[in-house]
């Protein structure tokens, strides 16, 4: 004869255990979830910052490479690039969106805040030097590594938004 042990019966999980399991699973999805939310805005924003850098290093480069005027307009839901065009056939360093050239036309997600002489607008010359200088900055409270770009005459560089500058990177 055989008897049962009274461990093999008692093995196994009650319902109450596997409730509480779910839940703590639950809970940590959750946390993961949102976590990598924050991590996908950080991402947003820097990738942002970095399109706009290429465009303007873009601009730049062509104004040099084409000896023409190149045209940067910024708002605070995108930016324009415009080769200067008119008249023809080399412009004459004055903007008119009528006439000149779209080259790049960028709506983003995230405002912009341009802190510049011209407002939002400046001008890349012949040589590839900008006729202003100031802050672009794109605003989120994700504290992503780069969100804002610093324009000085012969340089541009991207950097992280902090106590009201833009500290370069």
């Amino acid at each position: 004869m055989s008897r049962r042990s009274d461990k093999a019966s008692g093995a196994g999980f009650t319902l109450v255990e596997l409730l509480i399991a779910v839940a703590i699973a639950g809970i940590l999805a959750v946390l993961a979830v949102s976590a990598f939310e924050g991590f996908n805005e950080k991402y947003r924003v820097e990738g942002e910052t970095k399109q706009l850098f290429a465009d303007l290093m873009d601009a730049r480069g062509r104004a040099m490479q084409r000896n023409r005027t190149f045209f940067v307009r910024i708002t605070t839901s995108g930016y324009q690039t415009y080769e200067d065009s008119s008249p023809a056939p080399d412009g004459n360093g004055v903007f008119d969106n009528t006439a000149d050239a779209l080259v790049a036309n960028v709506t983003v997600r995230h405002a912009i805040t341009a802190v510049l002489a011209g407002g939002g607008n400046f001008a890349f010359n012949r040589n590839g030097i900008a006729n202003d200088n100031g802050t672009i900055r794109f605003a989120s409270s994700a504290l992503p590594d780069y969100d804002c770009i610093t324009i000085r005459a012969t340089r541009i560089k991207m950097g992280q938004f902090n106590a009201g500058t833009c500290v370069e990177k």
